[in-house]
């Protein structure tokens, strides 16, 4: 009887593959199709962008949309966001893994019920829109808007949150006797953070590292409202510059936003595997 049920098993097992693996695909094809159709109406004529029937296929190819771009400050507001993105990822990686430290190996009042409140702060990376005003009046009053420094700062107190619960989470699989081990050796606290928990935790250093950037990268609101000029403005506002009162100018502003993807497609590329691997080793735990 058992035997007979094996291959009905399998059978289940493998039409529930063939699902997943359909299922998958269509939500792939899903995502990527917008992303597909941005970058073939990005090399377009101007006079074939809206054609019909439309197509993914592109006959003629141009490069007059790009030229368009490069031409203004997209490329200044490039480097501003590949400067601001990178100070915040910084200072949240090096603030995050001594928070995260702390709050794993020392013990003090209201620890958790402190920890608990930077937990619930994470949402802030995502609902930072509710923050603006009182953002504005804030940072207005330190006489700081239209700054080079007020993205950094807010890109850091945004994401800050996230960075301390994945290095927390990663801390967490490390063994205090490690710890103890290295003090007995002669150690210092600062030594054995540095030379035994933080080498251990590199995964998630990485996965932290990439969730502050792609978080800051993709800031609009704070950018579009704390910077006026355009030596300041960071490229996400600058491809909405290409959208105005008198229509969207498709072919430029499809080519700034295929330019604004490059730098977080080249950092989950190359550096996916920490994120993934960050996650894994217990960045996750409850």
């Amino acid at each position: 009887m058992a035997e007979s049920l094996q291959p009905r098993v399998r059978t289940r097992r493998q039409v529930v593959r063939i699902v997943v693996v359909l299922a998958a695909a269509v939500v792939a094809l899903i995502n990527i199709a917008p992303v597909l159709w941005g970058v073939a109406t990005s090399v377009r004529p101007p006079e074939r962008i809206f054609a019909f029937p439309p197509s993914f296929l592109v006959g003629d190819l141009t490069t007059e949309h790009y030229a368009q771009v490069l031409e203004g400050t997209f490329t200044r507001n490039l480097a501003n966001s590949v400067l601001y993105s990178g100070v915040a990822t910084l200072a949240a990686v090096v603030l995050g893994a001594i928070a995260a430290y702390a709050f794993d190996r020392f013990r003090f009042p209201l620890r958790r019920q402190l920890f608990g409140v930077i937990v619930a702060c994470i949402p802030l990376s995502m609902g930072a829109a509710v923050l603006v005003i009182p953002n504005y009046l804030y940072f207005a009053a330190l006489g700081l808007l239209d700054t080079p420094v007020i993205l950094p700062l807010l890109y850091l107190g945004y994401n800050l949150p996230m960075a301390v619960w994945i290095i927390k989470g990663a801390m967490e699989g490390v063994p205090t006797e490690l710890d103890e081990a290295a003090t007995l050796d002669g150690a210092s606290r600062l030594r054995t953070f540095f030379s035994v928990v933080l080498p251990l935790c590199r995964p998630s250093l990485g996965a932290a590292s990439i969730f502050v950037f792609i978080g800051s990268w993709n800031e609009f609101v704070a950018g579009s409202v704390m910077v006026n000029s355009s030596e300041y403005r960071p490229v996400q506002v600058a491809v909405y510059q290409f959208i105005s009162a008198f229509g969207r100018q498709w072919g430029p502003l499809t080519a700034s936003a295929v330019l604004a993807l490059v730098p977080i497609l080249v950092l989950v590329v190359f550096f996916g595997r920490y994120l993934v691997a960050g996650l894994m080793r217990g960045a996750v735990k409850g």
